[in-house]
């Protein structure tokens, strides 16, 4: 079995670069050289685009951008109200076509009462026009025949008289 611990002298870093030789040392410079170019490489685009965008005519963009969609927004609200109201709109001529197509069949049906009712009273009228005259010819009759009697009950009246005051003179 192998042992569990195993102890090593600690070795100074000096001697171990030593030992390395001077390519390590130059290894490192040039990592920390390239980190610091990139460092430089990205901060330039930073610095520009940072200057940029608070520039006035960025900021002058900006409001237009913030104008421009504020003014979208108040034409879609104002977009999307006509809409509702053309929509009540047609909804209400919808209703009123259905009210006038309703009215239209009251008015042809109490048109046809009306004429019902007129060819009724033509009728009625002409019956009443016949009745009348069937009248008249009663009443023409009716005094021919009063006059006729008249006359005759006239005669038997004055004959009646001729007779009758004698007899109560006699009397």
């Amino acid at each position: 079995m192998a042992p569990t611990f195993y102890h090593y002298t600690p070795v100074p870093m000096e001697k171990t670069w030593e030992e390395q030789g001077p390519g390590i040392r130059r290894r490192w410079l040039v990592a920390a050289v390239l980190m610091f170019l990139i460092s430089v490489v990205l901060a330039i685009p930073l610095i520009y685009f940072a200057v940029r965008t608070n520039s006035e005519a960025c900021r002058d963009g900006l409001r237009v951008w913030d104008e421009c969609r504020n003014t979208t927004h108040f034409l879609q609200r104002q977009l999307t109200r006509a809409q509702e109201n053309l929509l009540q709109a047609e909804t209400q001529a919808n209703t009123c076509n259905l009210t006038v197509v309703t009215l239209q069949d009251s008015l042809e049906k109490k048109e046809s009462q009306v004429l019902e009712q007129q060819a009724h009273i033509q009728e009625l009228e002409s019956k009443i026009m016949k009745l009348n005259q069937e009248l008249e010819t009663l009443r023409t009759k009716e005094e021919a025949s009063s006059t006729a009697q008249n006359s005759a009950s006239s005669v038997v009246v004055s004959s009646l008289l001729t007779f009758v005051v004698p007899m109560f003179l006699l009397f």
